[in-house]
């Protein structure tokens, strides 16, 4: 059998499948009393706390996809219509450790003003803009959108891995383990489709690679205030192990179809601080 990115004996992602099995409430998986006696420190809750509101974020970044052609893609949108539930509940997860740890909920506290560069200005546009511009962009667009996503992915796994590891606690990476399975066919998805995309219309390879090099990460940072954003840059990319995380996934989004290590590198340098 031969999927759609070309490798043969793959099988297709089964979107039908996923929307059947998609992961709801987590809280009966999470030992909350654990915290009692071993809670988070600010570090790490701060970083509980930026994940949260970004995974809380996706009806925003949904209605930016379906804004364009991607949304006359019935299995995409099938796909993405799951995929914000199942992020909806990954950030209700991290509430519950932002609770179980005496902390307000991700969206109860301020965040702060956002940071505003004139580099970032083009992805401030507002839905109607967005879906004028999309007109010209036509069906490659969907190649850009499953591209970044898959990007996105890289990045957040980055993110909730160096949580795990620098957190020291097993309630945590017990909570983290559930999340990056479930996030792991997000990615899943996202690699498939970006892969055939990608090989098949040069216009989806030029577009994404002009997206790729302006893009702020993770996606709907432009969103979040500036001291946060500086907090997971410094936090995940940052020192020579954060360089050696943002290198990774450069080099993996070079290595996709179209991409090369000019593209590599600006996903580097975007990473960093």
């Amino acid at each position: 059998m031969t999927s759609s990115n070309g490798h043969v004996g793959t099988r297709r992602f089964d979107v039908r499948e996923y929307a059947r099995t998609a992961r709801g409430n987590h809280r009966e998986d999470i030992n909350v009393s654990e915290y009692a006696g071993q809670p988070l420190s600010d570090e790490s809750l701060h970083a509980v706390r930026y994940l949260g509101r970004l995974e809380s974020a996706t009806m925003n970044q949904l209605r930016n996809l379906l804004v364009t052609a991607t949304h006359k893609d019935a299995r995409v949108t099938a796909f993405l219509v799951t995929w914000a539930f199942e992020k909806f509940w990954i950030a209700d997860a991290l509430d519950a450790v932002l609770e179980a740890n005496g902390a307000p909920r991700a969206q109860a506290t301020d965040e702060g003003s956002p940071r505003l560069t004139r580099g970032e200005a083009a992805e401030r546009r507002g839905p109607i803009r967005r879906a004028i511009l999309a007109i010209g962009q036509g069906v490659p667009v969907i190649g850009v959108h499953m591209t970044m996503g898959l990007v996105d992915e890289w990045v957040t796994r980055a993110a909730y891995e160096r949580l795990a590891a620098s957190a020291d606690s097993v309630a945590l990476s017990s909570t983290i383990d559930l999340i990056l399975d479930v996030k792991a066919r997000h990615a899943q998805f996202f690699e498939e489709e970006a892969n055939s995309r990608l090989g098949e219309s040069g216009k989806a390879i030029s577009q994404t690679r002009r997206m790729l090099t302006h893009q702020a990460w993770p996606i709907g940072a432009i969103d979040r205030a500036a001291l946060d954003r500086s907090f997971f840059e410094n936090y995940v990319f940052g020192g020579s192990a954060g360089l050696s995380r943002a290198e990774a996934i450069g080099a993996r989004t070079g290595a996709l179809p179209g991409m090369d290590t000019t593209i590599g590198t600006a996903i580097t340098s975007g990473l960093t601080p």
